[in-house]
């Protein structure tokens, strides 16, 4: 077990040392709670209904600045003897008064392993694109004004594909996935164009990537455990990493540390109150557009249900025969 430990930890700190910044894909700072929302290979990885959601206000002090949020709901199913998966994801992008916006289905194949389960899984969704969100640049306001944030304006409804594998043990997880594997088209152009918009030169992609993440779970002593995650995405041009330690303290409350080479850092913290788990992170970037910012801001819920929450429950039955 120690030397297991010791492999994982030695993964996680080669990881930081990785360049970064990806472009199109949505950084959340609590990606371990919204993981299927990157990897559909998670998708029904518990025994129960499990539902969480993401909220992430972005360079906060800029015009137009982003905001995130996503909604995801899966659940385990069983058919053909087999153990399945099957999930919902919705997702939404706003920058000033432009919306970008996904809504995606979910489904896993899970297999036991050992003393965990390797699991495979698909996404498939439609993209409303009303923004080019790989082409986002800040110019400054007027006078002395709040610097602005700009994009280039689409319009256009896209399928997607997302494809992974995960695998679930009681201490761990860890999984791969590749996103937008068909590499969606779509044509973007600014306000100065005023040639041919449907042009070569104003036709843009979604990049495929790919995504690794990792955690585990070390416990130190009861009531105290720590946890270190890793999350590394690239879509071949650019790399993007973030490394996480997390400290749990009787499976109720929370807090850790987030290093993004290349970006800055965040500090985040949660608790779990009746079964409902909730955290706030803050991010402050040091480079990149963000780094004009007063910084991003991030909340997250999420909650299990029992796979027979919403079946209709019985009602006693009385024999005429005794009334």
């Amino acid at each position: 077990m120690g030397k297991r430990r010791l492999r994982f930890i030695s993964l996680f700190l080669l990881c930081c040392i990785w360049p970064i910044q990806a472009q199109w894909d949505v950084l959340f700072s609590h990606y371990w709670a919204v993981r299927s929302f990157y990897n559909p290979a998670f998708t029904g990885a518990t025994e129960q209904i499990r539902t969480a959601a993401a909220y992430r206000y972005e360079w906060t002090g800029i015009v137009n600045a982003p905001q995130k949020g996503i909604l995801t709901a899966d659940l385990p199913v069983e058919f053909l003897r087999r153990r399945h998966g099957a999930g919902i994801v919705v997702f939404s992008e706003q920058t000033g008064s432009i919306r970008n916006s996904l809504l995606a289905g979910q489904y896993s194949y899970r297999r036991e392993i050992d003393n965990g389960a390797l699991q495979i899984g698909l996404q498939a969704g439609i993209y409303k694109l009303q923004f080019d969100a790989g082409n986002r640049r800040t110019i400054p306001g007027e006078g002395y004004g709040k610097p602005l944030l700009q994009v280039n304006p689409a319009d256009k409804q896209l399928p997607d594909l997302n494809a992974g594998i995960a695998w679930n043990g009681k201490q761990g997880f860890v999984g791969l996935s590749a996103l937008h594997i068909t590499q969606p088209r779509f044509y973007a152009f600014s306000d100065s164009v005023v040639t041919d918009l449907q042009s070569d030169s104003a036709r843009s992609v979604i990049p495929r990537s790919l995504n690794f993440m990792a955690g585990y779970n070390i416990a130190l002593f009861y009531p105290l455990a720590i946890q270190p995650m890793v999350w590394v995405q690239s879509d071949f041009g650019e790399t993007m990493v973030q490394t996480t330690l997390c400290l749990e303290y009787d499976k109720r409350f929370s807090g850790g540390f987030s290093w993004l080479p290349g970006d800055g850092y965040v500090i985040f913290g949660g608790a779990t109150f009746q079964g409902l788990e909730m955290g706030y992170a803050y991010n402050k970037h040091t480079n990149g557009p963000g780094s004009i910012s007063k910084g991003s801001h991030e909340f997250y819920l999420r909650y299990d249900f029992p796979l027979d929450y919403f079946r209709p429950k019985l009602q006693p039955q009385k024999s005429i025969r005794l009334l």
